[in-house]
């Protein structure tokens, strides 16, 4: 009984969880394909509050540099994570080991840019933008065998119980004179920017992808969130039969026993 609820309480969570994702993904998805692309002189023409499409190329007078690659950029995010393994001893005397990891260090940041075409140039500001970045960094830097280890009896042991296997370093950017699809609001100084507070059906999206990618991953993403959600909410409706048949027969053997 406790193990079917638990489990019908978690299912709906990750379904309900997997629908509002899809939905999301879902209606970036329309925005992406249904504004049409404008060039950057068109914006002459188009009023402020305008949601716009915009492709270029990155161009910043004071970009950043990305934290583990170096690289000139006007945004980054990066992210270490220690790999360790966990050695316990089991009360059968026997040993156990658990990897596991954790993140000890990471780091966002962000610069406005101008986005330039054939046309011109245009300011972007991208402090509230959904920024979709390519990776530029994920590798493993592992940790000399035994460092800062004991061994008892064939078994190496770190501080207290956990040993340091290694480091993960991920880091992704939108980099200084690379591609870039903007989808934002104009603003009333002409520059891009994110859609007025309460809007929701306006989106700000920056992505170091093309837009036929950007379409492509949004498109994959609502068909895993759709069926993580289908395959949720039937494991909860089993549940929730199951409770329901359990709470009926207990109330048919309670009415059918001895005065």
């Amino acid at each position: 009984m406790g193990v079917a609820a638990f489990l019908f309480l978690v299912s709906l969570g990750i379904g309900i969880l997997c629908a509002i994702g899809y939905r999301r993904a879902q209606h970036k998805l329309s925005l992406v394909q249904l504004v049409p692309t404008s060039t950057i002189a068109e914006l002459a023409d188009r009023l402020p509050g305008e949601l716009v499409e915009l492709k270029g190329l990155v161009r910043s007078s004071a970009p950043l540099t990305s934290e583990i690659a170096g690289l000139p950029c006007v945004y980054y995010r990066s992210v270490t994570t220690r790999e360790y393994e966990e050695t316990r001893r089991t009360s059968k005397g026997g040993i156990s080991r658990q990897r596991g990891s954790e993140v000890v260090s990471q780091n966002e940041q962000r610069a406005p840019f101008e986005l330039e075409d054939a046309t011109g140039r245009v300011m972007v500001d991208p402090f509230e933008a959904d920024i979709d970045a390519r990776k530029l960094v994920d590798r493993f830097e592992p940790t000399a065998e035994g460092a800062g280890a004991v061994t008892i009896g064939g078994i190496t042991l770190g501080a207290g119980t956990s040993r340091t296997l290694g480091y993960r370093k991920v880091e992704h950017a939108v980099l200084v004179d690379h591609p870039a699809y903007v989808l934002g609001v104009l603003q009333d100084d002409g520059s891009i920017g994110p859609p007025p507070e309460g809007s929701r059906l306006r989106r700000y999206l920056i992505s170091s992808r093309s837009e036929e990618e950007l379409a492509n991953d949004l498109r994959q993403r609502s068909h895993v969130l759709l069926a993580g959600a289908a395959v949720s909410f039937l494991v909860a409706a089993g549940g929730l039969v199951f409770l329901l048949a359990h709470a009926l027969a207990s109330t048919i053997g309670t009415a059918g026993g001895p005065p």
